[in-house]
């Protein structure tokens, strides 16, 4: 994993990280990759040829990109139910990072939610989340 991104409801970047300082990305760059992708993933949701289910929890199942797979980088994204997308950016050999998002979501759960100095959809300052 190279380089890790959150993004509120709205597509507003909250939180990155990047694991490799070769591949530094500024502030700007870092918003504007989020930004477009929040855009793409929801063009996708709308024009998906796949339908959601009906049903009582039909609204618990994603819409939108889980994965962009290009030559040099995988791009994979888990699309939570209140509607956040914790995605991150992979380079070759690629392996499924399913459980790796699910356990981000889980700790922003646990350290950012519950922190009662936290205002919701502003960028994460937690040294407990890090």
């Amino acid at each position: 994993v190279v380089s890790l991104f959150i993004l509120n409801r709205n597509g507003s970047l909250i939180y990155s990280l990047e694991t490799q300082a070769s591949t530094q990305l500024s502030s700007n760059d870092k918003i504007r990759l989020s930004s477009t992708f929040h855009g793409i993933s929801a063009i996708a949701a709308q024009i998906s040829p796949v339908r959601r289910s009906g049903g009582a929890f039909g609204f618990l199942q994603t819409t939108g990109i889980r994965s962009l797979d290009a030559d040099t980088f995988r791009l994979q994204c888990f699309h939570t139910a209140t509607l956040m997308k914790i995605f991150c950016v992979m380079l070759p050999p690629y392996v499924d990072v399913e459980p790796l998002l699910r356990q981000v979501y889980s700790h922003y759960s646990d350290y950012v939610l519950k922190n009662p100095f936290y205002e919701l959809d502003m960028p994460i300052r937690s040294e407990a989340f890090e």
